[in-house]
């Protein structure tokens, strides 16, 4: 199964990815790099794991869209992760596909991460914070189904969720969630946490 990787600030936090992708990880059988580190060397080097597109610091908006159209290309579930995660749980990927074939109205099942906004830490979990805020989460065969958000944390998005693009202006994530709830699709993460988040967030254009 492909998964597609976003790269924004060269080299410092891909190999300690990969190593938790042979770890911990089941299903990846390819990688793609979208690098909008501007760095001729960094994509460079990430040619020896995989395919590279290039985006040349453009921003955020601009290198999702590129995710998404090199995930679209598949007609196939695939997966996103950024560079700046690491897995610390197993991951079968090839179990959560089947589940979004069995369930065609979830758009993705992202990776339960750690609280990482002060914010969140105050409720120490997503789920609870999220709770706070007002929104439902319904414990559907060992996932959180829930309608609060869509997620660029690691996750795999059905097929149909990557052909559907990437929305243009600011806040596209935000953009993404309702125009997913316009198609009647819901969203879902795992139960437990299964991934860090290591960077901060930083660029341009979301």
């Amino acid at each position: 199964m492909l998964a597609i990787i976003g790269t924004y600030r060269g080299m410092d936090y891909v190999p300690d990815l990969l190593q938790s992708i042979d770890e911990h990880v089941i299903g990846i059988t390819r990688l793609v790099f979208v690098d909008d580190s501007n760095d001729l060397q960094t994509a460079s080097k990430l040619t020896a794991w995989g395919e590279v597109v290039q985006t040349f610091g453009k921003g955020y908006n601009a290198a999702m869209q590129a995710v998404t159209a090199r995930g679209a290309q598949e007609n196939d579930h695939a997966i996103f992760l950024e560079e700046d995660f690491t897995f610390t749980g197993a991951v079968d990927f090839i179990q959560l596909a089947d589940h979004l074939d069995s369930n065609p109205y979830l758009s993705q099942i992202v990776l339960q991460r750690e609280p990482w906004f002060a914010a969140e830490k105050e409720y120490n979990s997503l789920v609870d914070f999220h709770r706070a805020k007002g929104h439902t989460f319904r414990d559907a065969n060992g996932f959180w189904e829930h309608t609060a958000f869509f997620s660029c944390n690691p996750a795999i998005w059905h097929r149909e969720t990557w052909a559907a693009g990437w929305p243009e202006g600011e806040w596209s994530e935000d953009q993404k969630r309702r125009e997913e709830l316009a198609r009647h699709k819901r969203f879902a993460f795992t139960k437990d946490v299964l991934v860090e988040h290591h960077g901060i967030r930083s660029g341009t254009g979301y």
